[in-house]
């Protein structure tokens, strides 16, 4: 016997507890790339950089590197091959090698421009400014320096005043469109089953494809401490789509976090800063005020070796729903949530990078059978490319795949009484990023998602695609 289940909330419940669930992670994704104690690590002096070529490149420089090491080893006045062991060193990421060899030139030939312009060069990327500055005068302090030589450093020196500023900020917005054809995340077929017995899902329970507009922004505002190494971290992320159907589906939600990073190098850990910081968030769903959290996290970013950036972090937050018309049983999610992430990127190459994340979450809800515990993980690439238009900025091309595992504590009795739900969700995704002007670029993307349960309430699939225009400032 086919019948209906009762009002059909528990599954408008699931499916918009799912939806705010989305945009959470697009919260929190936008929060990786807007790392808190960034700015304190751009500010400490590293001894490595990106490699200039690809890994197989490298072994043959690094191969080379040592000759010339023996060489100048035996003949230090050698200016040829120090000035050339120095170019090698910079193309595999080694500054502070470099550095040390162009400074060692410098004695046996003192004031030479070429040197001093490389050294600049090299202290500027290691963020050593006023090193950098006094290298940048001294290289254009004599007669007959060439005007692009002098054009070149002057913009050097105005970068160095810019970083000398106490406040400084970036910023990112995106405003795009959105198609997907399970908007609402609704199950597989009309058939669902519940402790045993079948049940038809009404239309409005079904899937059901819909479109959206949204737009979303990261800002961040870092601020210099008098304590040399230290700086404190703002960082707001936004998200909000507004949908042409299913209005009820409408989201509007923002989490700030805030608090002081710190440069490890005093501690003898080079190349990395740890930030511990205070999380707000909240959100609108439909036209209610739908959940706040408040909470802490901290996190470390390192650059362990020349081609790997890696991020980590722990983060807790207290979590409270509201009851609305919409969603009466929203506060059955109240409750703590701790999450740990770790991610990170290894470049290949200048063009070819890739990339992963990997963390757990351990959510306890005030009903027991929406307390959970996930393990997810996603790997992906992005490669950079020659526009196939005459336009020197390159087109990157990105592509990722995950999987996220959650098993909840309790059974939920509405589904099935003898069986808590487990769920493994596929994740896959492909976009384009086609840089345009003024730091504007148009960025395309489609992404597949399916779920796999053993509730069929949860058992769904959906394919999206996004086109969006993307500022950086």
């Amino acid at each position: 016997m086919i019948q209906r289940p009762a009002g059909g909330r528990m599954y408008r419940y699931t499916r918009f507890a799912l939806c705010f669930a989305s945009g959470m992670c697009l919260l929190a994704a936008n929060t990786v790339t807007q790392s808190l104690a960034q700015t304190a690590t751009d500010q400490a002096a590293k001894k490595t950089a990106r490699p200039q070529v690809n890994a197989k490149a490298e072994a043959v420089i690094q191969a080379k590197r040592k000759q010339l090491f023996t060489r100048m080893l035996s003949q230090p006045d050698d200016l040829d091959t120090a000035f050339q062991y120095a170019t090698l060193s910079i193309r595999v990421g080694d500054l502070e090698a470099a550095i040390s060899t162009l400074e060692r030139m410098l004695i046996f030939s003192p004031g030479l421009p070429r040197l001093q312009l490389e050294l600049g060069l090299l202290y500027y990327r290691l963020s050593a400014y006023t090193t950098a500055q006094t290298y940048f005068e001294a290289a254009i302090s004599g007669e007959n320096v060439p005007e692009e030589v002098r054009a070149k450093v002057n913009q050097y020196l105005t970068g160095i005043v810019q970083a000398g500023k106490l406040t400084t900020y970036t910023a990112q917005t995106r405003v795009g469109a959105r198609y997907q054809t399970n908007a609402n995340r609704g199950p597989n077929g009309e058939i669902i089953i519940l402790n045993g017995l079948p049940f038809e899902l009404n239309a409005n329970s079904q899937a059901t494809a819909d479109g959206n507009a949204y737009t979303s922004g990261k800002f961040h505002v870092s601020r210099k401490l008098p304590q040399q190494g230290t700086s404190l971290e703002f960082d707001l992320v936004s998200y909000g789509s507004k949908q042409f159907e299913l209005e009820q589906f409408d989201l509007a939600q923002a989490e700030m976090t805030l608090g002081p990073a710190f440069d490890l190098g005093r501690f003898g850990i080079d190349n990395a800063a740890l930030g511990v910081y205070g999380i707000a968030a909240g959100a609108f769903l439909h036209e209610d005020f739908y959940a706040s959290f408040f909470g802490a996290g901290t996190r470390v970013v390192s650059r362990p070796h020349a081609r790997l950036s890696t991020s980590t972090k722990l983060e807790y937050r207290y979590k409270t729903f509201y009851n609305s018309p919409t969603v009466p049983s929203a506060s059955d999610r109240d409750g703590h949530e701790i999450r740990f992430l770790s991610s990170g990127q290894y470049l290949v190459s200048q063009t070819r990078a890739l990339n992963y994340s990997a963390g757990i979450t351990r959510s306890l809800a005030s009903a027991d059978y929406l307390s959970f515990t996930s393990y997810g993980a996603q790997i992906g690439s992005n490669f950079a490319f020659d526009s196939p238009f005459k336009d020197k900025q390159k087109w990157v091309f990105g592509t990722s795949v995950g999987v996220l595992y959650k098993q909840y504590d309790d059974p939920d009795p509405i589904v099935n009484i003898s069986e808590s739900q487990e769920d493994m969700e596929y994740i896959a995704q492909a976009s384009l990023n086609i840089p345009l002007k003024n730091k504007i670029s148009l960025l395309g993307e489609v992404d597949y998602r399916y779920v796999d349960s053993n509730y069929t309430t949860r058992e769904h699939n959906n394919f999206g695609t996004t086109l969006s225009l993307v500022k950086i400032w």
